[in-house]
C-alpha cells in the first residue's frame, strides 16, 4: 500500500512539474547543438537543432538551460542561444499564416456578404411580386363585390317583374273570363234572334197562302 502511495506521489508530481514545463525556442542562430554538460568541450548529445525549434525546459543554472528535444534527448544548451519567443522567421511564417486565414474569412465573408445581398434582392422582388399580386386581387375583389351589387339588383328587380307579370296575368285570366261570358251572352243574343227570324219565316210561310186565298175570292165576286 505504501508502495502505491509513493508511486501515487511521484506521478502527481511529475503531472505537476509537466503542466508547469516551460518552453522556449533555438533562436536565430541557423544551428546549435545540446551537450551532457554545461560547456562546449563535453559530448553533443543531439546536433543540428534548427532555429525555432521548440525546446522544453528542464532547469536553470549559470546561463545554461537543460531541455529535452522534440526527439526526446535531454542536454544543456546555452542561455544565449534561445529565445522565449517565436524566432522572427518561423513568426513570419506564422503570421503569414495568420494572413492567408484571414483572407480567406474575408474571402468567405464577401461571399456570404454577396450571397446576403443576392437574397435580399430575391425577398424585395418576392415582396413586390406580392405586393402586385395584392393591389390585382383587391381590384378584383372590388369588380365581384359590384357585380354581386348588380346580381341582387337584377335579382330584386326579376322579383318585382315577376310581381307584376302575375298581376298582369290575374287580369288577363279575369279579361278573358269577363269576354267568355260577354261571347256567351252574344251568342245567345244571336240564337234568340235567329229562333226568332225562323219561325217569322215560318209564319210568314203559313200566312202568305191565306192572304192569298181570300184576294181571290173577293176577286170572284
Amino acid at each position: 500500500m505504501l508502495k502505491n502511495f509513493t508511486i501515487g506521489l511521484l506521478a502527481c508530481a511529475c503531472l505537476t512539474s509537466l503542466a508547469k514545463a516551460e518552453t522556449i525556442y533555438v533562436s536565430d542562430i541557423q544551428f546549435v547543438a545540446i551537450r551532457e554538460g554545461q560547456n562546449n568541450s563535453t559530448r553533443a548529445v543531439e546536433r543540428g537543432i534548427k532555429s525555432g525549434t521548440p525546446l522544453e525546459v528542464l532547469a536553470r543554472d549559470q546561463g545554461y538551460v537543460q531541455v529535452r528535444t522534440p526527439e526526446g534527448n535531454v542536454g544543456w544548451i546555452a542561455d544565449y542561444f534561445t529565445t522565449e519567443d517565436m524566432v522572427s522567421r518561423d513568426l513570419l511564417v506564422s503570421l503569414q499564416n495568420q494572413l492567408a486565414e484571414a483572407k480567406s474569412a474575408q474571402a468567405n465573408i464577401n461571399e456570404a456578404l454577396l450571397e446576403a445581398r443576392n437574397d435580399n434582392e430575391t425577398l424585395s422582388q418576392t415582396v413586390a411580386n406580392l405586393t402586385q399580386q395584392k393591389q390585382s386581387l383587391e381590384t378584383q375583389l372590388l369588380e365581384v363585390k359590384q357585380l354581386a351589387d348588380r346580381a341582387r339588383t337584377i335579382v330584386a328587380n326579376n322579383e318585382e317583374n315577376a310581381y307584376k307579370i302575375e298581376s298582369l296575368n290575374q287580369q288577363l285570366a279575369a279579361i278573358q273570363q269577363e269576354n267568355l261570358a260577354i261571347t256567351s251572352s252574344h251568342e245567345q243574343r244571336w240564337f234568340v234572334i235567329g229562333a226568332g227570324t225562323i219561325f217569322g219565316g215560318i209564319l210568314l210561310g203559313l200566312l202568305l197562302p191565306m192572304t192569298r186565298r181570300k184576294k181571290v175570292s173577293n176577286s170572284s165576286w
